[in-house]
């Protein structure tokens, strides 16, 4: 029996079985990255469709409370929902600016009116809320 004897033990990893999980964790995260920025581009729009909704709704059933015409302006420069000068319904203004969204509009108007009867007095606007 030697009185230096030396226990080898394995303990730790060699520097080839780090290299091997780097490189999975690296596979796994380029296959999910675009995903995940997929699913936040789809949260951000989903945000921005959801407020456009809620406004015309708010003016909507301001119009019917009210019984009188109401009007949204669109503001798509500045991405922003608001009340115009006169007749507007809105409680609160609408800012999408933040959303890294864009609004188009299908007609030239960029307001769209309610009658007292909640009704669209124009012609029925499409709009796209788009990244």
């Amino acid at each position: 029996m030697s009185l230096y004897a030396v226990r080898r033990t394995n303990s730790g990893f060699t520097l080839i079985e780090m290299l091997a999980v780097f490189i999975i964790i690296g596979v796994i995260a380029a296959i999910a990255a675009p995903n995940f920025l997929g699913l936040l581009n789809r949260n951000r729009i989903t945000d921005a469709a959801q407020q456009v909704e809620g406004a015309l709704k708010e003016a909507q059933r301001q119009a019917l409370r009210d019984g009188k015409p109401c009007t949204v302006d669109i503001d798509t420069t500045n991405k922003q929902i608001k009340n115009p000068s006169t007749n507007g319904c809105l409680l609160t203004n609408r800012d999408l600016s933040k959303i890294h969204s864009s609004i188009q509009l299908n007609s030239t108007e960029l307001s769209i009116d309610f009658s007292g009867k909640g009704n669209i007095t124009a012609t029925q606007p499409t709009i796209v809320v788009s990244m």
